[in-house]
This record gives C-alpha cells, structure tokens and sequence, in this order.
C-alpha cells in the first residue's frame, strides 16, 4: 500500500498548499514557487520547476537540505542551486499560507512575509498508508510509535501468514529496496531459498539537479565508527566528460564531486 505525503494539521492555510502528488495534477507550469522541506523530495521537485523555468525557492528548517548526506555532496548541491539561481532559504520555518486573490502569501513563524507565489509545495516528509487497512481486526501490531507495521527480519508481522514489506516498515524506504526484500520473502515462500533482504549499504540517488548518488557511511558516520585516525578521505572535483565538448564556457560547467572514505590499515572502502 506504500505510503502518501505529509501534510501538517498544524499549519494554517495548508489547504492551499499541495504535496508532491498535486505537483502531478497541476494542469499548468506556476511562474512561481515556495518548495518546503530539505529531503529527497523537495530537493527533487525545486529542481524540476527551476529547471522548467519557474521561479523557484526553497525552504528549509535546518542550515541547507540533505542534511544527513555527506557534507560534500549537500555543499556541492547548495553551491550549484546558487550558480544556477535556485534561491535557497534555510533556517525557515513556516508559520501561515493564506490565499491573496490567487497567490499564496507566506508567513514565517516570526511574522516575516516571506512572499507571494503562485504555489506552495510541501514535501516535509511521508506516511504510511495503513489507516485504512484496519490492521487491529487482523492482529497485525504496529511499531512502538504507533506509526509503521511491526515486522521482524523475515518480513513476518505479528499475525501468523500476514507479511509487511516496503514504506509501510519505514525501513529503508526507496523502491528498490521494497523490490529486494519481496523476492527474499517470495523466495522463501515458494523455492525453499533461504535469505534475507540487507539493509545495510544499499545505494540511493537523488534527481536533483545536478543528481547524487551515494552508498555506504558518510565521512562523519565513518569517525564515529572507527575513530578519526582511523579513517582516510579521498576528494576530487571535476568537469564531466559530458560536458567537455559542449560550446559553454568552463566556468559556467557543472563540476562533478566525488569522495571516498576508507577505514582501517588496509583502507576499505566503508
């Protein structure tokens, strides 16, 4: 069942705002628009109505989005949405959206008037879609927030012969991952394959513009586990070959970052 979008009770005016499903819906491209949030989401759908010649800005309640990513890849990402004049908001909190004879005007919760836009799309986190499965006539049990089913390493719930996989576990909750822990437990269930989906290390990407891709522990995670003078940091940035021969001038390309952390004497890559 998977799971839908956010929309915060608390906010007043969040009937005039949409979610990443209405920036499906819209029949017409705003010539302006507030993204709120600092996940994968909002950093996804800025992107594409910046991309597509909106104006665009986006809000986040922290210092810059993708805050739990690796510094090297949220800086990157912060520098090219300046080069390429997506306007970034950070430390904003929204306080009030009110519909002014079309546009939404938004207000942080100081009282400053952050403007008016012809749309406001939050994407400030998602949910599980299990409310209307009425898993209590079933005896399937929720977690201890009350949030996602409860399931242990085999995808079993707590009713006996009823499995849970995917964002309704709120473990790992990207599609791929939901594809990998259905053929471990559809494995199991009809070719006597014994196995188990890993959680650990999976790799994610980011459509932002320009896109991210990253597996593995962060330079800080990496510190925590191992100890500083354990951990060994290689970083470079670069001009893609894609854009080598393009007639732009170097300094308008997009320069790729990379970085790879190593851990231990014999420097594996974590």
């Amino acid at each position: 069942v998977g799971g839908k979008p956010t929309m915060p009770a608390d906010l007043e005016g969040v009937e005039h705002c949409i979610s990443s499903d209405g920036f499906f819906l819209l029949e017409e491209m705003p010539s302006s628009a507030l993204v709120v949030g600092a996940g994968y989401i909002a950093v996804e759908m800025a992107g594409i109505l910046h991309a597509l010649g909106c104006e665009t800005e986006l809000a986040v309640r922290g210092e810059k989005p993708l805050r739990a990513f690796d510094d090297l890849m949220s800086d990157t990402l912060v520098s090219e949405m300046a080069r390429q004049g997506l306007t970034l908001r950070p430390k904003t909190t929204i306080g009030k959206v009110e519909d002014i004879n079309g546009k939404k005007r938004v207000t942080h919760t100081d009282g400053t008037v952050l403007g008016e836009y012809d749309e406001v799309l939050l994407a400030v986190g998602r949910e599980p879609l299990t409310g209307p499965l009425a898993l209590d006539k079933a005896g399937v049990k929720l977690d201890d927030k009350n949030r996602y089913i409860a399931v242990d390493d085999f995808q079993n719930t707590s009713a006996e012969g009823v499995y849970a996989l995917g964002d309704v576990c709120g473990n790992v909750e990207l599609t791929p991952m939901a594809i990998a822990a259905g053929r471990r437990l559809a494995d199991r269930l009809f070719a006597n394959v014994n196995g188990k989906a890993d959680y650990s290390d999976v790799p994610t990407v980011v459509f932002s513009h320009p896109p991210i891709g990253t597996v593995g522990l962060t330079e800080k995670q990496a510190v925590e586990k191992y100890g500083e003078g354990n951990v060994k940091v290689w970083t470079s940035t670069f001009v893609n070959l894609w854009y080598g021969p393009m007639p732009i001038d170097p300094a308008d390309k997009p320069r790729t970052a990379m970085k790879m952390v190593t851990a231990g004497k014999n420097e594996l890559i974590v």
